[in-house]
């Protein structure tokens, strides 16, 4: 949290620091100036104070609209820069520059923090935070559809997307629920064959809503190729498994998982197929780096020879 003071406005406050400390509310309005922003509907300066006031409550209502009115411009400049300055320091981190220097929403967050959406009167359940309960047939599936979305960019390809991460509750889940060897688990078995019934759904979801979950989404697909994590109380690195190109047999997009899949499955531990599209993402990405870590040993053993 930051704490602003603006004695001549009686203001003494905390506001958010990054998008991890908003609370819905605040995410949601944000995420909407930065998501207009990023469609050229107002600027990034624009984008920023206007998020600068919502978050420490500053309320421009007819009564201050009318005293600028009266004011110099020079006063009301300065005011404005002022305010651009706060702004600027305070709200800037929800935006960077990309290599060719355009502004994009920097929503770096490991945090789903939309664990459940509305859909009329479905509620549609989400995956944990970072990826904890996530498959590794959802994760492919969805990897797939984001690349047909980022190619397409049409609207019905974002909601299949969507439709790979969240689904209605399970038929089951009250009976479920009770038994010793209940995995957890809210949504229903995911069915490919039940994406484009689902995405349906999101055709009642806001843009703005869908746009923090890709962007979450796409963070996280680059966190756990390049950062530290911890599983099971041990820190794990699964940057080795991701070096290089798909020529290598590492770092897929779209299609190059389902390279990934078949050799999973190929050597065993999992089963065939369709049993290992149902293991935890992170059961099959450990067993990825133990043979990366196993080859690596080998190479290195060689070299001495």
């Amino acid at each position: 949290m930051n704490r602003i003071t603006l004695s001549e406005k009686g203001i003494d406050i905390e506001i958010p620091s990054h998008w991890d400390e908003m609370n819905k509310n605040q995410l949601l309005f944000c995420m909407k100036q930065a998501v207009m922003c990023t469609s050229g509907i107002v600027s990034v300066d624009e984008a920023k104070v206007r998020c600068f006031y919502h978050l420490a409550d500053i309320q421009r209502d007819y009564k201050s609209v009318a005293i600028e009115k009266v004011m110099s411009e020079e006063i009301v400049q300065e005011k404005n820069s002022k305010a651009l300055l706060l702004a600027e320091q305070l709200c800037g981190f929800m935006f960077k520059e990309n290599e060719q220097g355009q502004t994009e929403i920097n929503y770096d967050t490991i945090y789903n923090h939309f664990p459940f959406l509305l859909s009329g009167k479905v509620k549609l359940h989400g995956p944990m935070h970072l990826f904890a309960d996530l498959t590794f047939g959802e994760f492919r599936a969805a990897i797939e559809e984001m690349k047909e979305f980022f190619q397409s960019k049409e609207n019905s390809d974002l909601n299949r997307m969507m439709a790979c991460l969240y689904r209605p509750e399970r038929s089951d889940y009250d009976k479920v629920k009770k038994r010793d060897d209940f995995d957890g688990s809210i949504r229903e078995p995911f069915n490919r064959a039940r994406i484009g019934i689902n995405a349906d759904y999101f055709k009642q979801v806001s843009h703005v809503v869908k746009t923090a979950i890709l962007l979450w989404f796409t963070y996280m697909v680059d966190y756990i190729q390049k950062e530290d994590l911890v599983l099971g109380g041990e820190e794990v690195n699964f940057s080795g498994i991701f070096q290089g190109g798909e020529s290598e047999g590492r770092r897929p997009a779209g299609s190059g998982w389902i390279t990934v899949l078949h050799q999973v499955a190929k050597q065993g531990p999992f089963g065939d197929a369709e049993k290992t599209d149902k293991m935890g993402l992170f059961d099959v990405l450990l067993y990825m780096k133990d043979c990366h870590d196993q080859n690596e040993e080998l190479k290195r053993k060689s070299r001495k020879k």
